[in-house]
This record gives C-alpha cells, structure tokens and sequence, in this order.
C-alpha cells in the first residue's frame, strides 16, 4: 500500500516535471521564431537600404508616360517613377501652387526629390518641384499704356513693341533724380515716355509679352 502510494506520488511529480519543462521549452521555441523572423526582418530592410538612396535630381522633361518620366541630366538620361503620393510644386506669380501629375509636361525644367535603387536605376519620386522658364528681360521706352487691362507697351530700340502685363505681385522702382535713389513705385507712376527695364516670364503661345516681376523705372531720360 505505502509502495503504492509513493508511485503515485512519484508519477505525479514527475509528470508536473515534465509537464513544466515541456511549456518551458514551447515558450523558449517561440521567442526564438520570433528573433529569427526579427533578423530576417532587419536584414531585408538592411539589403533595401544599401541599395535605395535618397537623392536629388535636376534635368529637363524628355519624355513622359502614364507611370513614369525621364529626366535628361547634364551627364545621362534617368528614369523617373511616378505614385499617387507624389507633390507636385510651383511657383506661379510669386505663389507656391501644388499641380497635378498630368502638369508634368516636355520640356519642364524640374528638380526630382526621392529615393534612388541602384539595381534597377530607377527613382521613385516624392516630391517634383516644377521651375519657370528663365526670365526675360525687355528694355525701352513706354509708347502705350491701358489702364483697364492693367498693361504697358514698349518700345525697344531696335523697334520691337514689348506688352507688359502688370500682375498683383509685379514690384516696381523708380529712379528719384532728386534724392538720387531708387524708391518704391507702381503702375500709376508710369509715365508714357518713360525709359523702364522689365524682368519677368515670357506669356505662353504670346510673342512679345512679359508677365513683369520686377520693373526698373528711370523717368524721362
């Protein structure tokens, strides 16, 4: 009886032994799995980071598709993807304006932000910034002015009649013979006659015509 019931005991105790050894193990089996797939993890994303780049690209538009773009850089040609996260940016009258990706167009000057893969040489655009056409400059003296349409003509001296568009955030400066300085001004203070030098962005599809940034105003001469 008393050897009976030590076996059972015995039997006992070494089944709760194993029983905890078991659940010890499972849990050990487990937190390893983990720091396994952890490591795999870490060294994907390690294998991605040596061949992605952030990096910055300055070209013009050669050619553009539904899912991409090619930028041509002073050295090559570089492919450009396109996502729905992009940003398009611009400056439009002195405004930052955000655009649409189907303002990307041939031609653009353009500086491409995003992240470069080195295996496929490709870079996937976050943000497009979209720059103007280089200024023009238009020298002369005022022959005309319409105060409605809030424009200027000039006449260069080789007789080319310039229409310059006044915009809101067109700045203006006089030459004051006086004080012998350059002070504030505006398209009231224009006078026909006068010598001016214009800066600003040629009007599309409009020979002749200047949107003016800036305009230079020295009076009758």
């Amino acid at each position: 009886m008393k050897f009976t019931v030590v076996y059972i005991l015995l039997f006992t105790a070494l089944f709760s032994f194993g029983s905890s050894v078991f659940a010890a193990t499972g849990t050990i089996s487990a937190t390893t799995q983990k720091i396994e797939d952890l490591k795999d993890r870490i060294a994907t994303k390690v294998a991605q980071l040596k061949t992605t780049q952030r990096r910055a690209v300055y070209g013009t538009v050669k050619t553009v598709s539904i899912t991409s773009f090619t930028v041509e850089t002073p050295t090559r040609d570089l492919k450009i993807e396109l996502t729905d996260d992009i940003t398009v940016i611009q400056y439009l009258k002195g405004k930052r304006t955000t655009l649409a990706l189907e303002d990307i167009a041939k031609g653009d000057t353009v500086v491409v932000f995003g992240q470069f893969d080195t295996t496929l040489d490709l870079l996937t655009a976050r943000v497009v910034f979209i720059q103007g056409s280089l200024p023009e400059h238009a020298a002369g003296t005022v022959t005309g002015r319409d105060d409605k349409e809030f424009t200027l003509t000039i006449t260069t001296p080789e007789s080319q009649a310039f229409t310059i568009d006044i915009e809101k955030t067109t700045k203006a400066l006089l030459w004051d013979k006086e004080k012998k300085e350059l002070v504030k001004s505006s398209f009231s203070k224009i006078a026909t006659g006068s010598a001016i030098h214009v800066m600003g962005q040629a009007v599309p599809k409009k020979e002749l015509r200047i949107s003016a940034d800036r305009i230079l105003d020295l009076g009758n001469l």
